[in-house]
């Protein structure tokens, strides 16, 4: 495939611009300034387009024609098996169309649109980033050697790892990186989503006042060319009028006398009546229409003024209503579930009060004929009575013998047992000791174990020193019997007396019908303070459920008191409900009307100043006009209307008398046709048609200044708006930008991983491929100087000298032609490797500048082997490309700007 033409409609420098290429070697020479890099970028803007980055910007204005409203050009494209294909864009719009032309016979020129969005990608079949490291070759630049040979390693440093010479892993990392940092959230304005969304907001507003502004220019556009039409209508008419005109023929002396005899009568009379009119007046036309004009404007601006004021004040007085809503008052602490709980809580707990209230009441009534101190009195008597039976028992005890022995045998056994206690704790405190003598002289820690006899030696102790005791204290107590005898049969009939005086005094015949009456009175007072208990009970718990009620009451009324309400009711607690759930409403309504109340005070100072503008601009112009109040003015114009009217009448009166008799004198042509006859003559109605062009002539002169006025509003309307078009596309790039941010940080992750997978893949498959490619390309070109370029494993780069192989020499220590010459053979080897060695065309920009005549030979020779297989374009500003080939007898298209 080769490109056959470029046609530069619009672009840059050049409009018009056709350039024809041929199949294989092409050469185009140009001075500096000549334009050649507008082409070459032309190539890639119509293939590619400029691309949205900001390089791609920067090109586009700069290509962008500042003298022509066109953006556009074509590019046509030639196949092996025939086809053709023309590429067209409009850069303006940002259209790209593709046609196709499948015969080659020349008498059919019928061509097919094609849907070929990417016109580069289709017929190339590689990205912008491709045909920028291949098809397209510029030099590296005016640099040093040091500086030529960093950057050729960096770029094929880069090639090894992402096939493009400009794309570093390591940057591109660090940018992910970088990417996942700046993207922030759309409430924090300082970073990039934050401002998005702040700029997004703005355009929306901008958006909306460019579509009524271009209402308004559309409205505008269409009286003007309503306008235009009509001026157009005129000029034909007016034509034709002229055309009668000048076919006319004047009469003869008598019939010009005739015709100027009610003329110059007529403009006696209107000499006469503009001699009596007062020119000391100020009149000017325009400012009379700008003054009607204002006073229509102000008759507007004041209806929508009292409009605008009508609608604040029932905006308001809605306010005012809504300001009034107990809603209002429930700030973010307030809960109307915990207001519904505690009310809920307060009924039940006012009934539970109720109800304990009544059940104390009730039972202390039960309880109130039962006499406790006459139950406390007999208990406390039954109660004496068997403390005294207990003493007659135990008095018996100590009177009977058996007693006294069995408490002697007590004694003797507890002294025995304090003896054998004492005796084994000896012994096992003695073993313990012996077993830590052996342990401590024999150093065995096993022995140690045998202190735990200790233990029960010191329990075996104390058991006798308790024994000892008890036995002490038998013998004591059997000496205090011994004594006390004879006491002990003395008490107890003393004591028997007491307890029959008891049992007799309570009421009871015997000891057993007291007991049984004990009993029943013991059950019956156990009720009783059971009873007590129980309402005891219930007076705590209800003095709890009373705290637990005020407290609840305390906080409805505090609550309730926030909404004005005293009294604590189902009522109260149900408007306050109800305006819960109101309450969003209420906010949501009184937040619009207060956005609607800021709309409208804007509005209306809007409509204020410009009403007092307007105002002044009336005032300016009376004063100028020396009047006081527009009626005055209007008097004064229509004075004006009748002053002009009699002046245009006069020049209309002149210019027929002038039609007529041209510069003879009237009186002259009077006298002259004094004596001649009248005689009949074919006239048309000159005074008609002149009268017609007059009046199409000054109705064409006002419909020109309401185009003007129009035109002029247009201006000031577009100039004051944004475009529209500009508008939606800023808001679709800052809604696109948002939507991209949200997914960016987990794209730039995923990214991350597969750019290194990618990279490592890349440096095993593609890197033998382009090392052979530049190996044999810069042998070629080096005449066999160097036969080898080779890379290690650490990505140092070196050259091999053909006379010796064992030396490898470093790219720092070449020469910049010989740079040049490296990069040429990488640009060559890549393309052919990414194309799949198909016959896409190679462009070359400038790319030889540094290379002498022999470097300049070889080069030539290499492109025009290659122009065998595919076309060759070489962009160049010195003319001994062409000098060269031509010695080399290379054939090629000569092309020269």
């Amino acid at each position: 495939m080769y490109i056959n033409k470029l046609h530069l409609r619009a672009f840059g420098k050049f409009s018009s611009k056709r350039m024809y290429f041929g199949s294989k070697f092409n050469i185009v020479y140009g001075e500096n300034e000549a334009g050649k890099s507008t082409i070459h970028n032309f190539i890639e803007a119509i293939l590619y387009g400029f691309g949205d980055d900001e390089n791609g910007i920067l090109k586009y204005n700069k290509y962008k024609p500042w003298d022509n409203s066109l953006f556009r050009g074509t590019l046509g494209m030639s196949m092996r098996n025939g086809e053709k294909y023309v590429v067209s864009k409009d850069f303006l719009l940002g259209t790209t169309q593709v046609f196709k032309k499948e015969s080659s016979d020349r008498s059919d020129p019928e061509m097919v649109e094609e849907d070929i969005p990417s016109p580069g990608d289709f017929f190339f079949n590689m990205n912008r980033t491709s045909f920028r490291n291949t098809v397209s070759v510029r030099q590296l630049g005016n640099k040093t050697e040091q500086e030529l040979a960093n950057e050729l390693k960096s770029k094929i440093i880069n090639l090894s790892s992402t096939r493009d010479q400009n794309i570093s892993i390591e940057r591109i990392l660090s940018t992910l990186n970088r990417i996942k940092d700046e993207a922030g959230s759309e409430d924090n304005g300082k970073t990039l989503l934050g401002q998005y969304s702040l700029r997004l907001s703005e355009l929306k507003s901008a958006r909306e006042n460019s579509v009524n502004a271009n209402r308004q220019v559309m409205f505008l556009a269409m009286e003007k060319k309503k306008l235009k039409n009509k001026i157009r209508e005129l000029d034909m008419r007016m034509a034709e009028l002229k055309k009668q005109l000048s076919d006319y023929e004047l009469s003869v002396a008598k019939d010009k006398f005739l015709k100027c005899e009610p003329v110059k009568k007529e403009l006696d009379e209107i000499n006469e009546n503009l001699q009596k009119f007062n020119h000391s007046l100020k009149y000017s036309k325009e400012d009379f229409k700008e003054a009607l004009n204002i006073e229509k404007i102000l008759a507007d601006m004041v209806g929508q003024r009292d409009s605008l004021l009508q609608e604040k004040e029932k905006i308001d007085s809605r306010l005012e209503e809504l300001g009034r809503d107990i809603s209002n008052l429930m700030d973010s602490s307030f809960s109307i579930e915990k207001l519904n709980e505690d009310y809920s809580n307060y009924k039940l707990t006012r009934d539970k009060v109720r109800d304990m209230k009544s059940k104390i009441q009730t039972g202390y009534e039960s309880i109130k004929s039962i006499d406790m101190d006459e139950i406390n009195r007999f208990s406390d008597s039954y109660a004496t009575v068997e403390e005294i039976s207990r003493k007659i028992e135990i008095a018996n005890v100590f009177l009977d013998e058996k007693d006294y022995a069995t408490m002697k045998k007590f004694g003797k056994s507890q002294g025995v047992q304090s003896l054998f206690a004492g005796l084994f704790g000896i012994a096992f405190l003695g073993a313990g000791a012996y077993s830590c003598y052996l342990g401590y002289t024999m150093n065995v820690l096993e022995y140690y174990y045998g202190a735990g006899a200790v233990v029960p030696a010191v329990i075996l102790f104390v058991l006798s020193s308790r024994k000892s005791s008890r036995a002490k204290s038998a013998k004591k107590e059997i000496e205090s019997i011994e004594c006390s005898h004879a006491d002990y049969k003395l008490t107890v009939d003393q004591l028997q007396n007491q307890k029959n005086e008891i049992i007799k005094n309570s009421g009871c015949d015997n000891i057993d019908v007291m007991s049984d009456m004990y009993k029943k009175k013991c059950t019956e007072k156990n009720i009783v303070e059971e009873k007590l208990n129980l309402l005891k009970f219930d007076e705590e718990e209800l003095k709890q459920t009373e705290e637990e009620n005020n407290g609840l009451s305390r906080a409805l009324h505090e609550t309730l008191k926030k909404f004005a309400f005293d009294e604590i009711s189902q009522e109260n607690i149900k408007e306050i409900n109800e305006a819960y759930e109101r309450k969003s409403q209420v906010r949501e309504e009184t937040s619009n009307l207060k956005i609607s109340s800021e709309q409208n005070a804007q509005i209306l100072s809007k409509v204020e100043k410009e009403l007092s503008f307007e105002q002044k601009r009336l005032e300016m112009i009376l004063s100028a006009n020396g009047v006081d109040d527009l009626e005055n003015f209007k008097e004064t114009a229509a004075k004006y209307e009748q002053y002009e009217e009699c002046v245009k009448r006069k020049e209309y009166l002149d210019n027929i008398l002038t039609s007529i008799i041209g510069n003879e004198d009237f009186d002259s042509l009077k006298e002259k046709t004094r004596n001649v006859m009248f005689y009949e003559t074919k006239v048309i109605d000159e005074q008609k048609c002149q009268l017609d062009i007059f009046i199409m002539n000054d109705e064409k002169s006002k419909i020109a200044e309401n185009i003007e006025s129009i035109h002029k509003e247009i201006e000031d309307i577009e100039a004051g708006t944004r475009n529209l078009a500009e508008i939606e596309e800023e808001i679709d790039f800052y809604e696109d930008k948002i939507n991209m941010f949200k997914s960016k940080i987990k794209i730039a992750e995923m990214a991350a991983e597969k750019i290194t997978k990618i990279a490592d893949s890349i440096k095993g498959d593609f890197m033998p491929l382009l090392k052979k490619s530049i190996s044999d390309n810069f042998y070629y070109l080096t005449g066999g100087k160097y036969s080898e370029v080779s890379f290690d494993e650490n990505m140092n780069i070196t050259v091999i000298e053909e006379d010796n192989k064992n030396r490898n020499v470093e790219l720092e220590s070449l020469s910049g032609g010989t740079l040049d010459q490296l990069y040429l053979s990488l640009r060559v080897g890549l393309s052919n490797i990414l194309s799949g060695n198909q016959d896409i065309p190679l462009i070359f920009d400038d790319s030889f500048v540094q290379y002498d005549s022999r470097r300049l030979k070889k080069s030539i020779e290499m492109l025009s082997r290659e122009s065998e297989r595919r076309q060759v374009i070489l962009f160049t500003c010195q003319e001994r490309e062409a000098e060269t080939a031509k010695q080399l007898n290379v054939k090629f298209n000569y092309i020269k700007l």
